[in-house]
């Protein structure tokens, strides 16, 4: 497979690796404890490790994986960050940025006789290479003349004029049409960077010595550039653990009668409005007992906890710092994987589902929305504050009987719906509001992490398209929160971050 069409994307991504890097070392010249410095170190280099990987530059992986290694000894407390350390580190990372320069260098290779140069003039003739940051700014501005347009029809009602109806239908519908226009130009096939695994996991299966049949759906379907980005070293993440922890090995499949060969597969589809990636494998499944006992180990789960069901077992696998493996391999064992996976996807408002069945496989999933820029979302009022809740995880909204221990006043309660027991978020109670309880209260019901929620509001405002801004809470506050909006009317909003209520 031609990866060569990668080079400026692999380029790209390893510049911004190595700038998080020499930031998290300079950080650990000021604060050589630092566990946030540390961890950022070490993420940057296992990304770089598994990009490298993947488009066959080996001199990059060997390096990235010695310094990887090395960060490790200092996460796990085997190694102390001295002068000398640190001085070593500094000189490696700047070695392995010019590594990635220098791997880049190579010859692009020449153009075969199915393409000829005509036909390639032409096809360079119909695209232009525009910055990503100039889209950004494009929708940016299409953002803000949408709060624009929603502040003059609430203008428009307050008087009677057939003529400036007739515009501003005119102008709304034009908008409708530009704001389709400029999502359309940040959509890319997610084939883009799912064409780049095939070598990946052929190399990754050759150094397990493990035979995997590997299956690629759904190339096709497009995705905002700005989420494609951001998936790429999660996505790896899945696979490699897939191939390490998931396929079994060639003889322990035939000796429980399956097939030598493994089956993997990576697929995409369209869903409601959302994306799903999945990552699927007919390995050996998760060994619940065995998560469980580490977990327990590692206090992430109290010594009462006697089973894992899906909602708990990916929280646990999402840890940062656990792992499974007995011993560290340039494929896994060092306890990052999964909480790579789960923190990227929540920055993006998505979530994860995984269901595992022992000895048929597992299918690990990540929801994600189209854009990050301007999601649907349900907008309901708590007190006299509007929130937006993002449609990625709406199920319904239903009237909810509240449980009797919701008149003790506490945020997070259980009930029963459909027949399963489920968390009941108080949001009044949560934002800081005296309770207000009736016989039957307004919910939303949610889906995040695979486990099902209802949020308790005061009432509905209804949908809409809203325009995502960032939000920063204030030091120590809580992150409950994924940004905040202006709606239709100028009124502000914060959007829900539901993966931290459930």
């Amino acid at each position: 497979m031609d990866l060569s069409k990668y080079v400026d994307l692999f380029l790209s991504e390893g510049r911004e690796h190595v700038a998080e890097l020499t930031g998290a070392l300079s950080e650990m010249e000021r604060a050589p404890s630092s566990v946030d410095a540390i961890a950022a170190a070490f993420r940057a280099v296992h990304s770089i490790k598994g990009m490298a990987a993947a488009m066959g530059y080996t001199v990059v992986t060997e390096r990235a994986d010695a310094l990887e290694s090395a960060l490790d000894a200092v996460r796990r407390g085997d190694e102390e960050v001295t002068q000398s350390l640190l001085g070593h580190m500094i000189e490696e990372s700047d070695a392995l940025a010019r590594e990635i320069e220098l791997a880049v260098a190579q010859p692009a290779s020449t153009p075969s006789a199915s393409e000829p140069a005509i036909e390639q003039q032409r096809t360079r003739a119909t695209h232009v290479r525009v910055r990503a940051s100039r889209l950004d700014s494009l929708m940016n501005l299409v953002g803000e003349i949408e709060i624009a347009r929603g502040r003059m029809e609430r203008e428009l009602r307050r008087v009677s004029d057939d003529g400036l109806s007739a515009a501003f239908d005119s102008a709304s519908r034009l908008l409708n049409e530009l704001r389709e226009q400029v999502i359309g130009a940040r959509m890319v096939p997610v084939g883009q960077v799912f064409e780049r695994f095939p070598r990946l996991v052929r190399e990754t299966a050759r150094s397990l010595d493990k035979e995997v049949d590997f299956t690629l759906d759904g190339a096709e379907i497009e995705l905002d550039r700005s989420i494609l980005d951001r998936i790429g070293d999660p996505v790896m993440h899945l696979l490699r653990n897939a191939l390490d922890h998931g396929i079994e090995s060639a003889p322990e499949r035939q000796r429980d009668g399956k097939p030598a060969r493994g089956r993997l597969t990576l697929s995409a589809q369209r869903e409601a409005g959302y994306v799903l990636i999945r990552v699927a494998d007919d390995g050996r499944g998760i060994d619940r007992d065995r998560v469980l006992a580490r977990a327990r180990e590692a206090g992430i789960v109290t010594w009462a906890t006697t089973t894992l069901d899906d909602v708990e077992l990916l929280r646990v696998l999402a840890h940062p710092g656990f792992s499974t493996a007995s011993a560290v391999t340039t494929v896994s064992g060092r306890g990052v994987g999964l909480d790579v996976v789960d923190a990227a996807v929540r920055m993006l408002g998505g979530a994860i589902e995984i269901k595992t069945v022992g000895g048929r496989g597992t299918a690990i999933t990540l929801r994600l929305p189209l854009s990050v820029a301007i999601v649907r979302a349900l907008v309901a009022r708590v007190g006299e504050e509007l929130f937006a809740i993002p449609f990625t995880h709406v199920l319904e909204t239903r009237a909810i009987e509240p449980p009797p221990e919701a008149l003790r006043g506490g945020a997070w309660l259980e009930t029963d719906m459909a027949g399963v027991t489920a968390r009941v978020v108080m949001l009044r109670t949560l934002f800081g509001l005296p309770p207000r309880i009736s016989e039957q209260m307004l919910g939303v019901s949610v889906l995040a992490r695979g486990r099902r929620a209802a949020l308790m509001v005061d009432g509905f405002v209804g949908q809409q398209d809203v325009v995502v801004k960032r939000f920063d809470p204030p030091r120590g506050g809580a992150s409950m929160f994924a940004g905040a909006t202006v709606l239709g009317d100028g009124s502000p909003a914060l959007i829900v971050d539901v993966n931290s209520l459930i």
